[in-house]
């Protein structure tokens, strides 16, 4: 059974109407819980008629947490501009698309917007589609995907009133910031929307490195200090208020890790991370062998982009005539700008000036292999079928990993 934490972790709200039962196990959560997310996390609890949140903030916002729904800025903008729409608007109130379109076009910043435009048009019907998936808006007629073909099709909407919960609410106007750095920093002037100032930045930071962004490195370098300086702590909150999630503390890294399948977890089921995981058993492999080393400062690996490559290409020559139709075709090259993309996207490693690539040590806590294969690349006759096993290696002493117990 899910811990109710985890439950209030792994989706961004519990709406009533999806998940009654959930929905009041959330909802009603104790005093304990509640002092732990406000003492620990300094995160807001909210709790309605019709939803449960947890309003999540990351400790380094990464370019993955954004909406995946979205392809463009415009996108975004799009979005802002339908929850200020959606402001006035209580639940069970009645509006047209063509509503939405007048208060974009009247209010858009810096251009004007032609809904001839069939990139404006597309782009508005992604923003809806994720406000109706999200359970902000409610579709009584018509269908909004024609829009994308013809600007003169009209839908009939339906306000749920749950608008006005999905943005954070920042200590003061977005505009009396001057950077990025200072919306950060407000995050600790007020706690759960109480005036009392947040005193352990440092405690607090730490937790939502773990529980939030799932990883603490030594780039966060106050963070770690106090996982490894508080690690029993941590560990008797996590076994009382999240015994799912298990935490791993190296030198350079902490992180957590959870069985099951969750979403936005590492690995995943996607053909994309059955390859990475083929490939960092392909570069330990090297490791092993001398070919390549881990770096002494932050255990990252260092290998060059055209190297890189190469390993993309003999992984696909070993095991490629065990993957599906569209991976067995794709090139070498498009195999390797898409492991790269993900690399970098999800902070797993950095191309430097030089044109190398580092990669991250947690990127090595799991590799992949398939069952029974033989150097000859050939299946086992025990086994002819294709199942794939992955394992999570213990690099705990190996090569130049040192976890916090000196293993």
């Amino acid at each position: 059974m899910k811990s109710t934490l985890l439950k209030l972790l792994s989706n961004f709200w519990i709406l009533k109407e999806n998940d009654v039962e959930s929905y009041y196990e959330c909802k009603n959560i104790d005093k304990e819980l509640k002092d732990f997310i406000v003492s620990k996390l300094g995160l807001k609890f909210y709790a309605t008629s019709d939803m449960v949140r947890l309003e999540k903030v990351p400790l380094v916002p990464r370019e993955y947490m954004g909406i995946l729904d979205f392809e463009e800025p415009k996108d975004y903008v799009f979005f802002c501009l339908v929850l200020a729409f959606l402001e006035d608007k209580g639940k069970d109130t009645q509006f047209l698309l063509e509503d939405i379109t007048q208060y974009i076009r009247s209010n858009f910043p810096g251009e004007e917007i032609d809904w001839t435009m069939y990139s404006d048009r597309r782009s508005l019907i992604r923003v809806l589609k994720f406000c109706e998936k999200m359970g902000l808006i409610k579709i009584d007629d018509g269908n909004q995907e024609l829009f994308v073909e013809r600007a003169d099709v009209d839908v009939l909407y339906e306000s749920t009133g749950l608008s006005k919960y999905f943005m954070r609410i920042f200590p003061k106007s977005l505009v009396e910031y001057s950077s990025v750095e200072e919306i950060l920093n407000s995050e600790f002037e007020f706690t759960n929307g109480l005036s009392d100032q947040i005193t352990d930045i440092k405690r607090i930071k730490a937790y939502r490195g773990l529980l939030i962004d799932g990883i603490v490195d030594f780039e966060s370098e106050a963070p770690l200090y106090y996982i490894k300086k508080q690690k029993t702590t941590i560990l008797q909150d996590l076994e009382k208020f999240v015994p799912e999630l298990e935490l791993h503390l190296f030198k350079s890294f902490a992180y957590l890790s959870v069985e099951g399948n969750y979403k936005y977890t590492y690995p995943d089921d996607s053909n994309l991370c059955d390859v990475l995981l083929l490939c960092s058993r392909e570069l330990l492999e090297r490791v092993e062998k001398g070919e390549l080393r881990f770096l002494s400062a932050h255990e990252m690996l260092e290998i060059s982009l055209d190297h890189f490559k190469l390993i993309v290409e003999d992984v696909k020559k070993k095991y490629g005539h065990f993957w599906n139709k569209e991976w067995r075709e794709k090139s070498t090259e498009k195999i390797f700008e898409e492991l790269l993309e993900f690399l970098q996207l999800h902070n797993f490693a950095k191309t430097n000036d030089d044109g190398y690539l580092v990669i991250s040590p947690i990127f090595f806590r799991i590799v992949g292999e398939y069952q029974d294969y033989e150097t000859n690349s050939q299946l086992s006759e025990k086994d002819n079928s294709n199942e794939k096993v992955f394992e999570d290696i213990n690099v705990d002493g190996g090569f130049h990993f040192e976890d916090e117990q000196g293993k």
